[in-house]
């Protein structure tokens, strides 16, 4: 019971964090300290997304909602590339770009894994992958409000796709 009630307040700290950091950009671009418009972009996608998905999801969470989820999270995803390649076709990958692509992409993937594993296969008692899931997803939420109120790469993963695109010069960078 208890652990429920931590897993609702994970979400509601995650909406919140994003929500102060799409103010902070805001507060950032008015008074011309940072006028970073990917990061103000990527953290009100995500605001909007995530309180979307908080408000339609129902309080009795069933194995179907994985699907919801999944969705949710392929449409932001969507909507965060799409926002780049309109908007800022021209500009250089920020941090929260990269780690919200990377993000969401993971939560997806875990998503549609839980999806097949409870409501497709039918499992019920918790195993492994549930715990894995569990924790993950919300690391991966933690990490993602970090980057887009920081905007800094401290875990190496724009450097490391760096190093792995095809273009060496921005290897060196």
């Amino acid at each position: 019971m208890a652990f429920d009630y931590f897993g609702l307040s994970i979400g509601a700290l995650v909406i919140w964090g994003f929500f102060m950091a799409s103010l902070l950009h805001v507060s950032f671009y008015i008074l011309a300290v940072n006028k970073n418009v990917q990061a103000l972009a990527c953290a009100s996608i995500l605001a909007v997304s995530y309180s979307l998905s908080d408000l339609t999801t129902p309080a009795n969470f069933e194995s179907f909602d994985f699907a919801i989820y999944f969705l949710y999270d392929v449409v932001t995803l969507a909507a965060i590339v799409l926002a780049k390649y309109l908007l800022f076709r021209n500009a250089q990958k920020q941090s929260c770009y990269v780690y919200c692509c990377t993000g969401l992409a993971i939560n997806a993937i875990l998503f549609l894994v839980m999806f097949i594993d409870s409501h497709l296969l039918g499992t019920k008692e918790p195993w492994a992958l549930w715990y894995f899931y569990s924790s993950a997803v919300n690391i991966v939420d933690l990490i993602m409000v970090s980057v887009v109120i920081l905007n800094r790469d401290f875990l190496g993963l724009q450097l490391m796709t760096r190093k792995l695109s095809k273009d060496p010069v921005s290897a060196k960078v």
